[in-house]
């Protein structure tokens, strides 16, 4: 997965430095000789007409946050350590963020699009190795979507105790994964003493938990870490069988075409 796109906002000035700001009756002249005059700063970012450089410039401060989201964890985060990240000034945090909870609210945002993208991304499970492909493909942008935004997920959870907007948001787009992958396995068909929402909910949480071991390991969540995830889910709740040859004879990207054999 590339990086992640930032939050849309529909075409218009960028914002420019407080100082010198116009206001009241000079304001006024200013806009009426056509001069940009300051936006208020603090105004939430997805409210705000941003042009190229006013995109670029968020999204430094967007990436410098999940940078010292996971040095320091969100609560332990200061703006200032965001800015020296970023290299920019407070000033321009402020132009773009009314405070730290209102960049990590925008965060939220793009990691909830993210999410919302494997809600649909999921297609049908068979019990053949076209199944199994296509769970290991939903896989794999799983560990992409939380690789990424592994510090905003866990300041996620620690805040949606207390507030409520990023706890609706959080409910659902979790809610959203588990639903699909719970139709998945109950389309797979029966399966008797297993509940497909509370199977599809052991999946999400057993995957999250992995990727949090491997983290703390210092060890990847690489292609034969997804193997084994997709082979064991594959297994368990869709009926498959041994995972597809390429994947048993120690398949070497580098010696075969990825479009020959239908692996993700």
């Amino acid at each position: 997965m590339g990086p992640a796109t930032t939050p849309s906002a529909p075409s218009g000035p960028d914002p420019v430095s407080t100082r010198g700001a116009k206001s009241g009756t000079n304001g006024k002249r200013a806009a009426a000789r056509g001069t940009k005059v300051a936006v208020v700063a603090g105004e939430p970012a997805s409210k705000r007409a941003l042009r190229s450089q006013g995109r670029k410039t968020m999204r430094k401060l967007l990436d410098a946050a999940m940078v010292v989201f996971a040095r320091r964890g969100y609560h332990a985060a200061r703006v200032d350590d965001i800015v020296k990240v970023a290299r920019t000034s407070h000033g321009t945090f402020y132009l773009y963020f009314s405070n730290k909870e209102d960049l990590l609210r925008a965060l939220v945002g793009e990691a909830g699009e993210v999410v919302a993208a494997l809600d649909h991304g999921l297609g049908t499970v068979g019990p053949d190795a076209a199944g199994w492909q296509e769970l290991r493909a939903w896989m794999e942008r799983f560990s992409e979507a939380w690789q990424r935004y592994a510090p905003v997920l866990r300041a996620w959870t620690d805040l949606v105790m207390s507030d409520t907007e990023l706890g609706a948001q959080a409910h659902a787009a979790a809610g959203g994964v588990a639903n699909t992958l719970a139709a998945r396995i109950d389309g797979a068909g029966p399966h008797p003493g297993i509940d497909p929402n509370a199977a599809a909910e052991a999946v999400v949480a057993m995957v999250d938990r992995f990727h949090q071991l491997r983290q703390f390991a210092g060890e990847p969540v690489d292609a034969s870490a997804l193997d084994t995830l997709t082979t064991m889910v594959h297994r368990a709740l869709f009926g498959g069988g041994p995972p597809p040859a390429y994947v048993l004879s120690d398949w070497n990207p580098a010696d075969q075409d990825p479009k020959e054999t239908g692996r993700p």
